[in-house]
C-alpha cells in the first residue's frame, strides 16, 4: 500500500542491473553500446559479482559456495544453485556458461521491477512484430552522473588502506566491469573526470575483496583472449 502523497519504494538496483543500464543507450529502443559479446560478459561477470559481495560463493581458485543460500532475488538464487550443483569450476569456466543466457535474464529481471518495458515494433520485410525494449520511465539510467559522482568523491580511506564498505565496493566493482568490457570508453565523460577515473580504478583495484580482484581479471582476460580469437 502507498501512502498518499509518496511515491512508492523502487527496489534497488543491483550491480548486473547497473551493468545492463550503463551498456545501454537509446530512449525509444534499447541499443548496445559495445559487442553483444562484451554485454554478456559483463552481466555475467556482474551477477557473479553480486554473489561474492553476499559472500555467498568464494574463489579458491575456483568457484565454490559458502554462504548460507540468502539471496535477495530468484535469479541469485538459482545461480548459486548452479554452483552448489557443479561446484569446481573456475571462474573463467563460469564466465563462459553464465555469458550465454547473462543479458536475457538480467534484462528479465530488469523487467519484472519494472525498469525496462517490452515494446513491439515492425520485423521488417518479414512482417509481423519483433520485441525490443525500452526504459519504463525518463532518466531511468543515468551512467554518466552515477561515474562522475564515484570519480570526483572524497576518498574516506587511506590509499593503501583495503575498501571494506560494501556499498563502496559495488560501486567500484561496477566501474571495473565497465572498464574491463569496453563500456567506460562509450560513455560520455569529461576528460578530466576519465583521467580523474582511471587513476582511481588503478589504486582501488588492489583494495577490494581478493575474489572480486579475480573477477575482473578474468573479465579482462575473457575479453582480450575474444579479440584475437578468429570468428569464421
Amino acid at each position: 500500500m502507498t501512502v498518499s502523497g509518496q511515491e512508492p519504494a523502487r527496489i534497488p538496483l543491483r550491480v548486473a542491473d547497473r551493468f545492463f543500464l550503463a551498456a545501454h543507450t537509446g530512449e525509444q529502443r534499447l541499443s548496445a553500446r559495445v559487442d553483444g559479446a562484451l554485454v554478456a560478459l559483463g552481466c555475467a561477470g556482474a551477477l557473479l559479482a553480486e554473489l561474492i559481495l553476499e559472500e555467498e560463493i568464494a574463489v579458491t581458485p575456483s568457484v565454490r559456495p559458502s554462504g548460507k543460500g540468502r539471496c535477495p532475488d530468484f535469479l541469485s538464487w538459482t545461480i548459486l544453485r548452479e554452483v552448489r550443483q557443479e561446484s569446481g569450476h573456475d571462474m573463467r569456466t563460469w564466465l563462459e556458461y553464465l555469458g550465454q543466457t547473462a543479458t536475457e535474464k538480467v534484462r528479465a529481471r530488469l523487467t519484472i521491477i519494472d525498469v525496462l518495458r517490452e515494446v513491439p515494433v515492425s520485423g521488417g520485410w518479414r512482417g509481423g512484430t519483433a520485441a525490443a525494449w525500452q526504459f519504463a520511465e525518463d532518466g531511468a539510467s543515468k551512467p554518466e552522473a552515477d561515474l562522475e559522482a564515484l570519480f570526483t568523491s572524497v576518498e574516506t580511506a587511506g590509499g593503501s588502506g583495503m575498501i571494506t564498505v560494501p556499498s563502496r565496493i559495488a560501486e567500484i566493482s561496477l566501474a571495473l566491469l565497465l572498464r574491463e568490457t569496453g563500456v567506460l570508453r562509450q560513455i560520455r565523460l569529461p576528460k578530466h573526470i576519465a583521467r580523474q577515473g582511471e587513476y582511481r580504478m588503478e589504486s582501488w583495484e588492489p583494495r577490494i575483496p581478493g575474489a572480486l580482484r579475480s573477477l575482473i581479471n578474468e573479465v579482462g582476460a575473457a575479453r582480450g583472449q575474444a579479440a584475437i580469437t578468429p570468428r569464421h
